[in-house]
């Protein structure tokens, strides 16, 4: 890629960021009655639901935050950010400093904290916010809700979980992800010799256990030992969350070498290997050869997937696989990297963007068309998209 292709890619992206996707958010999501920030609007910014999910809330706080650290330091978007603070800052916490799944308009707790990355992103909204603001208040909460997250981590629905891990103790992929990419976050928040171990911890569990050289998949559910569980959830893949795992691992070990994390079963070269190799498989196996796109779950052996929205085309998959292959063709310069970005960046520009109203839709049927009108929702709202294009963006400068 010459510079002037990178310099090309960057300003789509910073275009798409602040004429289609921060207008939308910035016209419609803002309660400035209540306090916090509406998610679930419709194609036009209609709201259909004023409850409001503290994962949602701690998310659209990190990107006005990050906006504001990385991309211009607007006051509007600093206020934006300020506003979603004080609102999880009053109302997001239990009493024994967990946060709620989810709360009503005005801040009225309506689900328990059975979820334990509504925490994740509060902290992470805070951590952020506390930067840009340099309210020190936000900063030690947020290393308050880390270091709580550390301790819930093993079981992190605790009184609520539904599964007896005694009989199947499985294990998720999401908690190492979240772990890499919290890390980030928290990076010059909390001392060196406290997140380096984590971050190592978190990608010996993904590459060692979830990333299967044998079968040459990444699986979302394994045993501690790292077979798969008997069944339809051992066999299950996540494309998507897949590739965002690889690349948060990607990220990490161009940062921090495999030296310092103290990967004791790979070199920084093995890893690094291993990891584009597994975006090759998962893409492979993840691309709808028949209407293009990437899959939202698949079951390995080709069983009938578990879910019954398989097949369906979602938002957050295709902002992340962006961020996968870009980063991936800028640490090995191999061509079919960028091959793979630019397959995928044209279908999720074709497909995704909403030309009438501005954001993108967040969910397709298989062929592309959408099966939602919604931009956001108690599962999607303002985060991975413009996660994504600042990222892509970082990546080409």
């Amino acid at each position: 890629m010459t510079e002037v292709e990178k310099n090309s890619i960057s300003r789509e992206f910073e275009e798409e960021l602040l004429t289609n996707i921060i207008p939308f958010w910035v016209k419609f999501s803002i309660d400035g009655e209540a306090g916090g920030y509406f998610s679930c609007l419709d194609r036009n910014g209609t709201i259909f639901d004023t409850d409001k999910f503290l994962w949602m809330q701690g998310r659209e706080l990190w990107c006005w935050s990050h906006l504001y650290r990385t991309i211009d330091r607007k006051t509007q978007w600093l206020e934006m950010a300020a506003q979603g603070a004080e609102f999880v800052r009053k109302f997001g916490k239990t009493p024994n400093g967990d946060y709620y799944f989810s709360l009503d308009r005005h801040g009225k707790p309506l689900v328990q904290p059975y979820n334990i990355f509504s925490d994740c992103f509060c902290a992470a909204g805070l951590a952020e916010y506390g930067r840009v603001s340099g309210e020190s208040w936000a900063i030690e909460s947020s290393i308050e809700t880390w270091h709580r997250i550390q301790e819930r981590k093993a079981n992190p629905k605790g009184i609520w979980t539904k599964q007896i891990s005694e009989t199947r103790p499985v294990r998720a992929m999401a908690i190492p992800m979240i772990q890499i990419w919290l890390s980030q976050v928290f990076e010059g928040l909390i001392k060196a010799d406290s997140l380096v171990p984590i971050v190592a911890e978190s990608i010996q569990s993904v590459l060692t256990l979830h990333v299967d050289q044998q079968k040459k998949a990444v699986f979302e559910r394994v045993l501690p030992d790292g077979r798969p569980p008997q069944g339809m959830e051992g066999r299950l893949l996540s494309p998507g969350h897949a590739l965002e795992t690889l690349w948060f691992v990607l990220n990490a070990i161009n940062e921090y070498g495999s030296p310092a994390l103290s990967l004791t079963d790979f070199s920084e070269d093995e890893a690094i290997s291993l990891i584009t190799e597994a975006m090759l498989w998962t893409i492979l196996r993840g691309w709808d050869a028949t209407y293009g796109g990437i899959y939202y779950y698949l079951d390995y052996e080709g069983f009938p997937p578990e879910k019954l929205e398989w097949d369906m085309k979602l938002w957050w998959v295709h902002a992340e696989a962006l961020c996968a292959f870009l980063l991936a063709y800028k640490t090995t310069k191999k061509k079919v990297f960028l091959d793979w970005f630019e397959k995928i960046k044209a279908w999720t520009w074709n497909h995704f963007r909403d030309p009438e109203f501005g954001e993108w839709f967040g969910y397709l049927h298989r062929d592309g068309s959408p099966a939602l009108l919604q931009k956001g929702g108690k599962w999607k709202g303002m985060f991975h998209i413009p996660r994504a294009l600042i990222e892509c963006m970082k990546m080409c400068n």
